[in-house]
């Protein structure tokens, strides 16, 4: 694994260094977006000094799911909309377990969607796509129709979009299926990945998924 150390690699988009994770801010009109929420309330909060933000700046959370950590530093935005798909309800209901016998926890309010949905927060566009495979609701975000946040909806190797290390996804069939949908998208200039860094030639990086 490969994370960004925290940085602005496109302006007003900041990766956040977490353990062996990244989340991602985005700078709106009057706040941040952020997509996923750290491993670490430590140190998220730590890193977020060094970038002069302060946690009430976060207006909305995106989560991709609810593995912890993706979820670990959620407390941070408390006062922010938290949001995650349908499917990724049944993580954190008792449904669904996770590994074994672990489940996933997320004890904050949150608001749920529908695959393909686009939410608005803070003048930015947000849509919402579905992916399963890692988790049962795992989702990429499409932000204003060019910069996607995938969370670990698949890694990159080499400039090449891989799944994500099989041990950790629940279903790789799935995955497949979700990335091959994920190369029909058109007009991506940048995708962000949670422990793999990110690409700014998501054509090449999709080419051999794609029909």
């Amino acid at each position: 694994m490969k994370p960004l150390k925290t940085s602005e690699p496109l302006p007003g988009i900041f990766a956040i260094s977490n353990r062996q994770v990244n989340f991602y801010l985005v700078k709106t009109h009057q706040k941040y977006i952020a997509f996923d929420a750290g491993a670490s309330t430590k140190m998220s909060l730590a890193e977020l000094n060094r970038l002069h933000i302060e946690p009430e700046e976060i207006g909305a959370v995106f989560l991709t799911h609810t593995d912890s950590d993706h979820t670990g530093g959620i407390n941070l935005f408390r006062h922010a909309k938290i949001f995650l798909s349908k499917q990724e309800e049944s993580m954190i209901d008792g449904s669904t377990t996770r590994m074994l016998f672990m489940k996933n926890q997320l004890k904050y309010p949150y608001e749920t969607f529908d695959d393909g949905e686009t939410i608005e927060a803070d003048g930015a566009s947000v849509r919402c796509i579905v992916t399963p495979g890692h988790t049962k609701g795992s989702t990429c975000y499409l932000l204003d129709g060019k910069y996607l946040f995938s969370g670990d909806n698949f890694s990159l190797k080499d400039g090449q979009a891989q799944l994500f290390t099989m041990i950790f996804n629940m279903d790789a069939d799935g995955q497949k299926k979700s990335i091959a949908r994920l190369a029909e998208l058109e007009g991506v200039e940048a995708a962000f990945t949670g422990h793999h860094g990110w690409t700014t030639d998501f054509s090449a990086a999709f080419s051999h998924w794609r029909r």
